[in-house]
């Protein structure tokens, strides 16, 4: 071992105990219990680990669920903090539902609860909603609810983050939904693959986040109402919702909409909403683009305070057009992102947005390849007036595309811009505006 290997062993050691269990909680529990083996200090340490991950590969897996036994009967003072436990094939047996009925019945204090199941559906207790006042971060994938008794008896008044997964209610969803965010005051991040409740209303709620559903359920309610005053972050990706409502959006700072959105009655309403908004950044589809390049033209809202514009995934041919006219509402903007799949961006290079004019000062252009890209950088060289940095991410580069970056580089320009050149993998800086 070389002395350096020695000296960080060392130092490892003189840590205090608290410290080092703050270190192995973020470990899997089997690498944790093989911190056993290093030296006399480290016997059993992870005994007072406050915290429990488990991977069941099968649902005969004797030897985990033997560990789980001795674990939690040799810790049965110790208040567990974190508990995950993943499941490859979960089957209704008196294991499974030992190792987590044991644990939110046992464990009164635990604060983060994580339970997956890759194939069949988890069952969790009813006591999920009475026994985990402590709970501050529930993340379920994969699993069945029951239904609460009754109001009343949901407590969760420190949960903050709630996380739910290819869910599904043992009763009546939307009632259920309702009845478990009304039970956490404290509730700061939400988080779902599909709507479950057709209204979310948190007076704490900071974030909202509706991913995309890979399942299918394309059941779901029509209209959905979000009464959520607080909200900073609002991300609604390819969902099968006709329609959401959101009477408020003053306290967003980010907004990441994938496809067409109804806020309220339509499109121009939308824009009309999202304008009054005071400042905030916006992440959209192309998608969202195409389906409202014709209702852009109809609409007089202007969006003043939109700083940052990130549009991902441009498809060649006409998405560059509908992005300039989406352009001409945002007048203030001054970082846009643009994230490119094929060769052909666009041929209308002669209709210059306000912004590029005077306010747009970075851009970043992701693209697969450096071909055609000297039209869309010589555009913001020649428009944009005060443009401090324009970033160039090229997924693939060859030695033959140099000679173009060198082209790129002696473009006239009309500001002083810094150019940054690299690949998702590899950096290569170009800090002063030369590779």
């Amino acid at each position: 071992m070389t002395k350096k290997a020695v000296g960080d062993a060392d130092i490892i050691n003189q840590l205090p105990d608290s410290l080092l269990y703050e270190i192995l909680l973020k470990l899997p529990t089997k690498d944790v219990v093989k911190t056993s083996l290093l030296c006399r200090r480290w016997r059993n340490v992870w005994k007072s680990v406050p915290g429990l991950d488990l991977d069941f590969n099968s649902s005969v897996d004797f030897a985990k669920y033997e560990f789980f036994d001795r674990f939690m009967d040799l810790n049965s003072d110790l208040c567990l903090q974190r508990v995950k436990l993943s499941y490859v094939e979960y089957r209704l047996n008196k294991y499974n539902e030992a190792t987590i009925n044991t644990v939110i019945d046992q464990q009164k204090n635990i604060q983060h609860l994580d339970v997956a199941s890759k194939f069949d559906r988890v069952t969790i207790p009813p006591t999920i909603y009475t026994s985990c006042e402590s709970l501050v971060s529930l993340k379920l994938y994969c699993a069945s609810l029951p239904k609460p008794p009754h109001k009343s008896s949901v407590s969760l008044p420190c949960l903050k983050i709630l996380d739910l997964q290819q869910i599904v209610f043992l009763a009546d969803d939307n009632l259920c939904m309702e009845m478990l965010i009304s039970a956490c005051p404290a509730l700061q991040t939400l988080t779902m693959d599909k709507m479950y409740a057709v209204k979310v209303s948190s007076p704490s709620l900071l974030s909202f986040c509706l991913n995309k559903n890979e399942y299918g359920y394309h059941h779901q309610a029509t209209q959905v109402v979000l009464d959520t005053p607080r909200l900073k972050y609002l991300k609604l990706k390819h969902h099968f919702v006709e329609r959401i409502i959101v009477n408020d959006l003053s306290s967003i700072v980010k907004l990441d909409l994938d496809d067409l959105i109804n806020f309220g009655e339509s499109f121009p309403g939308f824009l009309t909403l999202i304008s009054r908004v005071r400042y905030f950044n916006l992440t959209i589809s192309s998608d969202f683009l195409r389906v409202n390049r014709k209702l852009l033209p109809k609409s007089e809202s202007v969006i003043h305070n939109l700083s940052t514009l990130s549009v991902k995934d441009i498809p060649p041919l006409g998405y560059w057009e509908y992005l300039l006219l989406f352009l001409e509402r945002c007048p203030n903007l001054k970082s846009l992102v643009m994230g490119f799949q094929g060769y052909h961006y666009g041929i209308n290079f002669y209709d210059v947005p306000h912004c590029v004019l005077s306010s747009l000062e970075f851009v970043e252009v992701r693209a697969r390849h450096i071909a055609d890209m000297e039209k869309l950088v010589s555009y913001f060289m020649a428009n944009s007036t005060v443009l401090k940095k324009f970033t160039l991410c090229l997924y693939h580069m060859k030695n033959e595309d140099v000679k173009i970056l060198d082209r790129l580089f002696t473009l006239p320009r009309r500001s002083r811009i810094t150019f940054e050149t690299y690949k998702p993998s590899s950096l290569l800086s170009c800090a002063n505006g030369f590779c």
